[in-house]
């Protein structure tokens, strides 16, 4: 296939944009695949490839790195991605990381907000304390 380089380096570009980022680029190499030959093989190894990439790429890569450097864990940043989508469109998806992490810093300062800063971590926050725990070592000790 003519270009593949090109068409690689513009389909990773777009990958950066949620959801509708690959489509496009998936769009785009199919159609150069098809004015290059008239193989069925080459479109749907092309369709195929793209499908796994997605899914490698939004099932595994994503979670994990947002995970680790945002510390929010997954279940919260795909919901929040989806209910971004679904409030703002597209500018939503792009906000809606930022926006979690932002509320995940203001509840675990708030000591009345701690435990939901908690669940939308990954791990337990360094001045967290189990006010149930705490209050059966108190009993014991007395």
């Amino acid at each position: 296939m003519k270009y593949f380089i090109l068409l690689g380096l513009i389909t990773g570009i777009l990958n950066l944009i949620p959801y509708i980022g690959i489509t496009i680029a998936g769009i785009i190499t199919l159609l150069a695949s098809l004015s290059g030959t008239p193989e069925t093989s080459v479109f749907l190894s092309i369709l195929i490839v793209n499908v796994i990439v997605q899914l490698i790429d939004n099932n595994l890569l994503v979670p994990l790195i947002i995970n680790s450097k945002v510390e929010i864990n997954a279940f919260v940043s795909i919901m929040g991605i989806i209910i971004g989508g679904a409030a703002a469109g597209i500018s939503g998806m792009f906000l809606a990381i930022p926006l979690l992490a932002i509320l995940k810093i203001i509840f675990e300062r708030i000591e009345s907000l701690e435990p939901w800063g908690y669940l939308m971590g990954n791990h337990m926050p360094k001045k967290f304390t189990w006010r149930i725990r705490k209050l059966k070592i108190e009993k014991v000790n007395n």
